[in-house]
C-alpha cells in the first residue's frame, strides 16, 4: 500500500512540475532527494554497525547475563510473576539496545521476548503488555540514531537532543507503566 502512496505522490509532484514549467526543477530536486537518502543510509549504517557489534560482544561476553541478574530484582518487582526466567535475557538485550537509542537493534530481541513471555498464552498477559508499553516509550539515555541522523545532516550540535530525548521518553515511561499499573488493578 504504501508503494502505492508514495508513487503516488511522486507521481503528482511531477505533473504538477511540469504542468506548472518547473518540470526540470522538479526531477532535479527529486534526484538530489535520493542522493543525500544515500548518502544518510551510508552514515547510519556505520553508526548501526558500531553499535549492534558492541551489543553482540556484550552478549558474547556474558554481559547480558550478569546486567539481567543485576537487573533482575527490579524486573521481577516491575513485572510480577508474569516474567518467565527464559526471558529475563531478551528482555534485558531489549532494554539496553533501547537505552543506548538503537531501536532497530531493540527489535529482534523485544520480538524474542514477547515470545518467551506469550508462550503457551492465549491472550497477552500484563507483564507483556507492560513490557510492550515499556518498548515503544523507550527511555533513551543515549539517542544515538537521532544523533548519527543529526551528524550526517551536518549539525552543530548532534548530541544537543540527548537531555530533551531523556526527559520526553523518562516522562513517556513512567506515565506508560503507571497507566499498564492501573489497568492491572481494575481487572
Amino acid at each position: 500500500m504504501l508503494q502505492w502512496i508514495f508513487g503516488g505522490m511522486a507521481g503528482l509532484a511531477l505533473v504538477w512540475g511540469m504542468a506548472t514549467g518547473a518540470g526540470g526543477q522538479t526531477v532535479s530536486a527529486m534526484l538530489n532527494a535520493a542522493e543525500e537518502a544515500v548518502g544518510t543510509g551510508i552514515a547510519l549504517a556505520g553508526a548501526y554497525a558500531f553499535f549492534c557489534g558492541m551489543l553482540n560482544i556484550l552478549r558474547r561476553a556474558g554481559t547480558a547475563e550478569r546486567l539481567g541478574a543485576a537487573l533482575s530484582p527490579a524486573l521481577r518487582r516491575l513485572f510480577g510473576d508474569g516474567l518467565p526466567a527464559e526471558a529475563l535475557e531478551p528482555v534485558t538485550m531489549n532494554l539496553t539496545a533501547n537505552l543506548l537509542g538503537l531501536g532497530n537493534a531493540a527489535t529482534p530481541m523485544g520480538i524474542e521476548a514477547a515470545r518467551r513471555m506469550g508462550q503457551g498464552a492465549d491472550a497477552a498477559g500484563n507483564a507483556l503488555c507492560l513490557f510492550l508499553v515499556i518498548n515503544a516509550s523507550s527511555v533513551q539515555l543515549l539517542p544515538t540514531t537521532v544523533i548519527a541522523l543529526r551528524t550526517a545532516a551536518g549539525s552543530a550540535n548532534p548530541a544537543g537532543i540527548a537531555l530533551p530525548a531523556l526527559a520526553a521518553t523518562a516522562v513517556s515511561t513512567v506515565v506508560g507503566v503507571l497507566c499498564c499499573k492501573c489497568a492491572e488493578k481494575r481487572r
